[in-house]
């Protein structure tokens, strides 16, 4: 957990000395020694919204809040990825159920619509190009991938202030930081507040309850 710390806040830090040493000049130790930083806690109270506990905080919230980050930045980075996958998953499920038109007619639904996925268990086992166990976990992946689709797609919708809404859009789309900072007209200092406060929004709208 450390490392994602000292990646997340000291690299940025203006008291760490980067050089063969490493050395904080705070703590007056290679940044690698470093067990606890008020820092550390702020980055966490900020990015998070985590209230501390007589003033301190349980290490298993820090580990856990840094681990939402982390899931939350990786989401809208794949973004794309995720959508192309979505296309791929069903193209191979449509392939992997037979021609006969009455187990078509019975089995292909709409994928993602209200009446669910279909389901290849109880088939008899000729009328699939793969096994059951592997179908029902390809359904299982593309539903799942679908939900983060959907719930990234939402909140970006829902986001008010137009100029949020378009960084959040650019990252999905893949857009280098740089290239958004110039698009939307602010300095790249400013981009990655705008980006750390919607990190912080979706992670607290999408995984709240984790």
């Amino acid at each position: 957990m450390n490392d994602k710390l000292i990646e997340r806040v000291c690299e940025k830090c203006p008291a760490t000395q980067w050089g063969k040493k490493s050395i904080c000049s705070v703590h007056n130790l290679h940044v690698g020694k470093i067990e606890t930083c008020p820092e550390w806690d702020n980055y966490i109270i900020e990015n998070q919204g985590l209230m501390d506990r007589s003033g301190q905080l349980a290490f298993i919230n820090l580990e856990l809040a840094l681990e939402v980050v982390t899931k939350v930045e990786e989401e809208i980075k794949g973004f794309n990825w995720m959508v192309k996958e979505v296309e791929r998953l069903g193209k191979e499920i449509d392939r992997a159920i037979s021609s006969n038109p009455m187990i078509q007619e019975k089995l292909v639904a709409t994928y993602g619509d209200a009446a669910g996925m279909p389901s290849g268990k109880g088939l008899r086992l000729s009328t699939l190009t793969i096994s059951e166990e592997r179908y029902e976990k390809q359904i299982q992946r593309m539903k799942n991938l679908e939900d983060k689709v959907r719930k990234i797609n939402e909140f970006a919708l829902n986001l008010e202030d137009d100029k949020f809404r378009t960084v959040t859009e650019c990252m999905m789309d893949g857009m280098r930081m740089n290239s958004i900072a110039r698009h939307v007209g602010v300095s790249r200092q400013r981009l990655n507040e705008i980006k750390r406060d919607i990190v912080k929004r979706m992670a607290r709208e999408l995984y709240s309850d984790e």
